[in-house]
């Protein structure tokens, strides 16, 4: 393999995308290919293109190894994809602060010599304070300048299509987390368009989805349900388990607008489910847990009201860990100590009524933790 050039190594790397059994003879043939060339920045995609096939730990000293061999030249890609690789990792492992210092790093390298890895990395840095931080006008003033730099580019080509829809939904999201539904839906309304032009199937769904959203936030219940109920198959369809959950979470608002209790309560069920399974949630859907209490209290399940009490706690304390603040929605909605108080009264009930013995309570709660952890 070592005798193919390093343009038809890299060719058939991506020809087998999503089989990295058949990617890495590739991948590794590439590294051996530069390091017999003495070949610093091919040397450095082979380092990249094994860190695309490795776990957390192992792929971070690939990217490690990128950035020894290219840290002093000036290459328009290296060492800067290489940091930006190692962000995306450190995002994934909630370590935000090491993400952003290694995206900024990248951003930095990049202005120099690569404007599309500039503005790409630019819109990442958006991305993470909007979605995972919370910091939603910080994030508008990034997706602004990408969007500057985009619209004047060919949009529909393959190079710019994917990114300049990405920063169009990035502007959607981020006004409609911001209540300016009107710029939302011009937003939501320009992506749609941009990716049935380009059959880009998957961020459509999204930004039908994200206006389905911006209508519940309208009052237009009946409405955002069918623009939900169009995106959701697709969002399923693509495993999108993060987006699977805002459709499910703003369902359940919907029905709650409509004032029917029970579906409400099917679908922020729901909600609870996933994050189960996934073990990611953001505070934008954290409201589904105090309605869930309430109506359990309301209808005199302590048992369940307790189970959620339990979790919201338990999801909050996490979300203190991971992000920088918490958004003060959370706290107007259920302030901690208002929490433990009413959990510590739960559980006195509970033994005093004999509906659940101690062991049973206390098993309850260890298994809530462990399916939340």
């Amino acid at each position: 393999l070592t005798k193919l050039s390093f343009e038809d190594l890299k060719e058939l790397y991506w020809k087998n995308e999503n089989k990295s059994a058949d990617q890495f003879p590739y991948a590794n043939a590439y590294l051996n290919k530069a390091k017999n060339e003495n070949k610093p920045v091919e040397r450095a995609r082979g380092y990249f293109l094994l860190s695309l096939l490795s776990d957390n730990e192992k792929a971070i000293v690939y990217l490690d190894s990128a950035v020894f061999y290219t840290k002093n030249l000036s290459d328009p890609k290296f060492p800067a994809f290489a940091y930006s690789g190692k962000g995306h990792i450190y995002k994934k492992q909630f370590k935000y602060k090491e993400a952003v210092d290694n995206f900024l790093t990248a951003e930095n390298l990049a202005e120099k010599n690569n404007p599309d890895l500039y503005y790409e990395t630019k819109f990442t840095i958006a991305a993470l304070k909007s979605e995972e931080l919370g910091e939603v006008e910080e994030a508008l003033v990034l997706y602004k300048q990408c969007f500057k730099y985009y619209k004047d580019k060919n949009v529909r080509s393959m190079i710019y299509s994917y990114p300049y829809q990405l920063v169009l939904f990035g502007l959607a999201d981020a006004y409609r987390a911001l209540r300016i539904s009107d710029s939302a839906t011009y937003y939501n309304k320009k992506g749609f368009i941009e990716t049935k032009a380009t059959n880009n199937r998957s961020l459509n769904a999204l930004f039908t989805l994200n206006e389905g959203a911006n209508l519940v936030f309208r009052r237009k219940f009946t409405e955002a349900l069918d623009s939900i109920n169009k995106a959701l198959p697709h969002v399923i369809l693509y495993n999108d388990k993060g987006n699977t959950l805002a459709a499910y979470y703003y369902t359940a608002k919907a029905y709650a607008g409509l004032n029917n209790t029970r579906k409400a309560v099917r679908y922020f069920i729901k909600v609870d489910s996933l994050y189960t399974i996934s073990k990611r949630i953001t505070p934008e859907f954290m409201s589904g847990y105090p309605y869930l209490i309430s109506y359990f209290k309301n209808t005199n399940d302590k048992v369940n009201q307790l189970k959620y009490v339990t979790k919201y706690m338990h999801i909050d304390s996490i979300l203190q860990h991971n992000y920088k603040e918490l958004t003060k929605k959370l706290q107007i909605e259920y302030d901690t100590p208002n929490l433990m108080q009413e959990k510590e009264n739960l559980i006195a009930s509970l033994r005093k009524n004999n509906t659940q013995s101690y062991w049973s309570i206390a098993f309850l709660i260890f298994n809530v933790l462990v399916t939340a952890g």
